[in-house]
């Protein structure tokens, strides 16, 4: 199976929004997701129409990673009046398959969202952490596609 990497940030424009409520997020509503901005229709299209089931996605807050996850459904779009989650308008359904508990970071952090398209040190370090994770599920005899 030929697995597709991303990065990406979940906040709407404050950085601390994600230092106080992604790993929240993660855990509790399980999705990732993205508002709506005019200046983000191309992302919101790669997220919309290029990501895919079984893709695994750095979640990051800057450089700082927060937690490896895979993607477990498609794309869905809401109108959510909760204060905290409401501006996540474009969501997918993920499952977390490991917290970044040792402060490691990305070298070249940028973007909301970014496919890992080249092989830089950014795709080095999701797919070696990835792997990591494979082996743990393969060990403990755990599906790692859905």
């Amino acid at each position: 199976m030929t697995v597709t990497y991303w990065h990406m940030q979940i906040h709407p424009d404050d950085k601390s929004f994600a230092d106080a409520n992604v790993h929240s997020i993660l855990e509790h509503k399980k999705i990732i997701g993205l508002g709506n901005w005019e200046a983000g229709k191309n992302t919101i299209g790669s997220f919309r129409n290029e990501m895919k089931v079984n893709d695994i996605v750095a979640i990051k807050n800057g450089a700082q990673l927060i937690a490896l996850v895979q993607v477990v459904g498609g794309w869905y779009e809401v109108e959510d009046e909760d204060r905290d989650l409401g501006w996540i308008k474009n969501r997918r359904p993920i499952r977390v398959l490991d917290w970044e508990l040792d402060g490691r970071t990305l070298p070249q952090p940028r973007g909301t969202l970014e496919k890992c398209v080249n092989e830089v040190e950014t795709t080095k370090i999701i797919r070696e952490w990835h792997q990591r994770v494979v082996k743990s599920f393969s060990k403990r005899k755990l599906d790692i596609v859905v």
